[in-house]
């Protein structure tokens, strides 16, 4: 066998070795690609998780707000109770001077004023009733702020996540781009280098048809498959 191919064989046996080591840093770059997908949708967890929170959070808010406007109510009716006793305290003076000026009608009207009291303390007993319901009320809308407290710091706990994420998805992603260019870099040069070295050794050699596609089976240059 002449010399020259005897050189060449031994370029493209080395040449053939950078090449299945290429293949082997091309499966790394794809398990990184894998771990870089498994974040991805890591991260689309933590996103749905936080559109949860958020309804959660939502609701917790509106029912704050309906627990207000129900307080509100309350208010109101207890300012009318008020307004009313007032009403019938006027009234019940009234009724006294008429017993005064009028003694013949007296009789009427102490019935009168016991009608009066009877209402006044059924009105003190739904005021009674409604001081409960405010208490109850008021219990609830403070537990509507610590549940509302407590969703705000699970929001912020899953931003955090969500952000050391990306961050991490965009380290894995600078260190793919650099291994990568690494790999392209070795095995240009390498292949050079064995082109370089063939033409050196064996001035005027037609080195046209070799490229890091090819390689040479039973002393023809063909394809290279991607299984060798």
């Amino acid at each position: 066998m002449p010399f020259y191919l005897g050189a060449f064989l031994a370029v493209a046996l080395e040449w053939r070795a950078q090449a299945r080591n290429a293949v082997l840093q091309t499966q790394t770059l794809q398990a990184l690609e894998t771990k870089v997908t498994t974040l991805e949708e890591e991260k689309k967890t933590l996103g749905c998780q936080n559109e949860t929170y958020q309804t959660s959070l939502k609701q917790a808010q509106e029912s704050k707000a309906e627990a207000e406007r129900q307080l509100a109510e309350a208010l109101e009716l207890q300012a009318d109770f008020y307004t009313r006793e007032v009403a019938l305290q006027v009234r019940l003076t009234g009724l006294q001077e008429m017993v005064e000026a009028d003694a013949e009608v007296q009789k009427d009207l102490k019935d009168r004023c016991c009608e009066q009291a009877d209402k006044m303390e059924r009105m003190e007993g739904e005021m009674a009733t409604q001081d409960k319901a405010m208490g109850l009320l008021q219990a609830d809308y403070d537990k509507l702020q610590v549940e509302a407290s407590r969703l705000r710091v699970e929001k912020e706990a899953l931003e955090k996540q969500v952000a050391s994420g990306d961050a991490a998805i965009e380290e894995l992603e600078k260190d793919k781009k650099a291994l990568i260019q690494e790999m392209a870099g070795t095995f240009e040069e390498g292949f050079q280098e064995a082109l370089a070295q063939a033409v050196c050794t064996n001035p005027g050699i037609d080195i046209s048809s070799c490229d890091s596609t090819h390689h040479i089976v039973d002393g023809k240059v063909v394809p290279l498959e991607i299984d060798d």
